[in-house]
């Protein structure tokens, strides 16, 4: 059993890890708003151009080929709990290693872009995904998508975690297949306990 000051110490790394995770918000926030004023100076700035013709681009297929000595889609590796987060932030992706610090025995791996996401999940056969809405190439949509139309992971819970905090959006993700749906920057202790959910037993 904790004692009083084991849980004083868990609570307070809890909060200094919701203030870590506001602050990366902030910053993000601001950096983007000068990003759009910076743009919007630019454009007003620059010559009018003819528009390019549009091209058409197509995507490259992942490679469907799977080696016998890749996991099974149930299998542990050394009894951990199998965690993929698709976040093209590494500060956001450190951010959920400092939290999942409090789950041990937790893999937990990165990919920074949604085609990545895929083939990672599709090889490695994470047991959770979770997933951010605004990536580099593709939008999360797409990648949940992506991850049901796979076998290896067509059943794989995937918790979104995303700035985007409309209703249509929350609605359209959860009736998409995603298991839950965060919207940030959000709370430390309901992101643990959606994570419990899925890997602690009833």
């Amino acid at each position: 059993m904790k004692t009083n000051d084991d849980h004083l110490r868990q609570e307070l790394r809890l909060a200094q890890l919701e203030i870590k995770l506001l602050r990366e918000q902030l910053l993000k926030s601001v950096q983007e708003a000068q990003k759009s004023r910076g743009d919007a100076v630019e454009e007003a700035a620059a010559p009018v151009a003819p528009e390019p013709p549009k091209s058409v681009i197509i995507p490259i297929q992942p490679n469907e080929h799977r080696t016998d000595d890749q996991p099974d889609a149930g299998a542990r590796r050394n009894g951990h709990s199998r965690v993929l987060y698709v976040e093209d932030s590494e500060p956001n992706f450190r951010l959920i290693e400092s939290i999942l610090e409090d789950r041990p025995g937790t893999d937990l791996a990165w990919a920074a872009t949604g085609k990545k996401g895929l083939e990672m999940a599709r090889t490695q056969n994470p047991q959770l995904v979770l997933l951010d809405l605004d990536l580099p190439d593709i939008h999360g949509s797409k990648v949940l998508a992506g991850l049901q139309a796979q076998p290896e992971t067509a059943q794989t819970p995937v918790i979104v975690i995303s700035a985007d905090a409309t209703p249509s959006q929350i609605e359209r993700m959860l009736t998409a297949g995603a298991r839950n749906y965060l919207t940030k920057p959000f709370e430390i202790r309901r992101f643990l306990c959606m994570f419990d959910e899925i890997f602690l037993p009833a």
